[in-house]
């Protein structure tokens, strides 16, 4: 099948997320922030509550204007927009009230539509990233997929008075869109999908065997099921069950993930691994930056990724290769 994209619809987004530093984490201070970058920057996160309120309990965001300074960054490049994930929050008892528990509720779906649009208004952003990652602990009445299509509709409409952007981060995992999404139907209210095209492996998969946060594609190593953890298959899959081309944004993530090989002469993808890293399995980029120096470089050509490795260490992470592969393959 061939598939023609019309010029119109070529609109290149660059998202960048962004995570306030805390404590010692040398990360990226917001004021330093290249602009110039990004056609649109997610700010990570406030929260909705199991009442359907929104807010952010940051110190940062309200007591030294966080919010208002993120969005500041607008002056710098007036072509910039701005979004704030919506994430969901856990109670005393570890229970999520996600997404899918509010909006199955007679009364609660309206008043999140109105607290989301003051919300902001208040701090002025051009619209929300809402996270739709995570399936209920209850599990999934047949009424849910309905439900969340009914209610990106409502926010639609109150967004489109508003002139606001309504996007979505969604799971990569087949048996999760097969329960939560009606793909079809949400493509059709949200302006883009964030696919969240990382995390496919790590120190918790059980077969205790190195993978890649996010390969291209799948390794000629993995079985039927494995061959599913990949952006390649993830991508079709959505473009199979109705998303249009241009509503879908691949996801990647500047952490690597830190190994601690069985066996430090079987390295890369499928080499066996008895616990986390010395280097956390969420290793800092500015960490990466420094063992790149000292460390042995392999670059995975089949799943077009890259590892670094010394002694029973091996980090799986991104470069600039990595990176413009799945730029081309996203132009594709």
């Amino acid at each position: 099948m061939a598939i023609k994209l019309l010029p119109m619809m070529m609109i290149k987004i660059v998202g960048c997320y962004y995570t306030m530093y805390v404590d010692n984490d040398p990360s990226l201070v917001m004021e330093n922030i290249d602009v110039s970058l990004c056609t649109h920057l997610f700010y990570s996160f406030v929260e909705f509550q199991a009442n359907a309120s929104v807010e952010s309990f940051h110190t940062f965001d309200i007591e030294y204007d966080g919010l208002k300074e993120f969005n500041n960054l607008r002056i710098k490049n007036p072509h910039l927009k701005t979004l704030v994930v919506l994430d969901y929050s856990t109670d005393d008892h570890g229970n999520q009230p996600i997404i899918i528990e509010v909006i199955a509720d007679p009364i609660r779906p309206e008043k999140l539509l109105k607290n989301i649009v003051n919300f902001l208004k208040k701090y002025g952003f051009n619209g929300i990233d809402l996270t739709l990652t995570d399936i209920p602990q209850r599990g999934i009445r047949p009424s849910d997929k309905g439900n969340l299509v009914l209610f990106l509709k409502a926010l639609r409409g109150k967004f489109d008075k508003e002139c606001l952007i309504l996007s979505a981060n969604v799971s990569p995992n087949e048996t999760t869109a097969e329960i939560l999404y009606d793909i079809k139907g949400i493509s059709t209210y949200l302006n883009f999908i964030n696919l969240k095209t990382f995390d496919f492996h790590g120190i918790s998969d059980a077969e205790k065997k190195v993978g890649h946060t996010s390969p291209l594609y799948p390794s000629s190593k993995e079985n039927a099921e494995e061959r599913k953890k990949n952006i390649d298959d993830v991508v079709k899959y959505w473009i199979s069950h109705a998303a249009p081309l241009n509503k879908l944004i691949l996801g990647t993530a500047f952490s690597g993930i830190s190994y601690t090989l069985a066996d430090p002469k079987q390295i890369g993808e499928g080499a066996s691994f008895i616990k986390e890293g010395d280097y956390d399995h969420l290793t800092g980029y500015y960490e990466i930056c420094d063992f790149i120096k000292k460390w042995t470089y392999l670059y995975d050509k089949e799943q077009e990724v890259p590892y670094i490795y010394q002694g029973n260490q091996i980090i799986a992470y991104e470069d600039v290769q990595s990176i413009k592969a799945k730029a081309e393959y996203a132009k594709k």
